[in-house]
């Protein structure tokens, strides 16, 4: 069960998580075309695929959190594989596509954010597992760890959402990038 004072964390997450996930559906639905194109269909259909699927992970862990004596290690580690799951198909896809097109997948795995989702993925495998294992105890630091990855999601998806309307690629990379002046948007790389 989880502890009285970290319940209303996970009733924001899953009211936060609810309502990205309704706003995600009208940025896919504002630019339908972009999933048609050659050029934008595989960019469009992972950033909205893994928005979506964090979005979704976040809600189904908070909500699974306030379920009475629930075993949420379960919950955590499930989602978690799911995570990784879907970054190493994700990753495979895009090799293959590169390798047809015959061009580098370096750029365009960078694009998905596979790293902010190994991370995601990794540390709700971590969590869930310490979970079971202190058991029938609660591990409070496992329990915050999990927090903390509910908080990642929501904004890797936000992120991965912002990408979808075009304005800015917002990973990482890219900001430095920006930072150091090197705008593609102006021709500076």
């Amino acid at each position: 069960m989880i502890p009285e004072e970290f319940r209303e964390f996970f009733v924001a997450a899953a009211g936060t998580t609810g309502a990205l996930v309704g706003l995600l559906f009208v940025a896919v639905s504002v630019f339908p075309d972009a999933g048609r194109e050659d050029t934008t269909r595989a960019q469009f259909h992972t950033r909205s695929s893994a928005a979506l699927l964090v979005f979704t992970n976040a809600l189904i862990i908070s909500m699974a959190a306030l379920v009475p004596d629930v075993r949420l290690g379960w919950w955590a580690i499930v989602a978690g594989a799911g995570v990784l799951v879907f970054a190493a198909a994700t990753a495979r896809s895009i090799v293959s596509e590169a390798r047809a097109l015959r061009d580098g997948p370096g750029r365009q795995l960078g694009l998905i954010g596979l790293p902010g989702l190994l991370v995601i993925g990794g540390f709700e495998v971590y969590a869930g597992i310490r979970l079971l294992a202190a058991a029938p105890e609660l591990d409070l630091g496992a329990i915050k760890t999990l927090m903390y990855v509910l908080i990642g999601e929501l904004m890797y998806g936000i992120a991965r959402a912002w990408q979808l309307l075009g304005v800015r690629d917002s990973g990482l990379f890219s900001t430095l990038r920006l930072l150091a002046g090197r705008d593609p948007a102006r021709g500076g790389e």
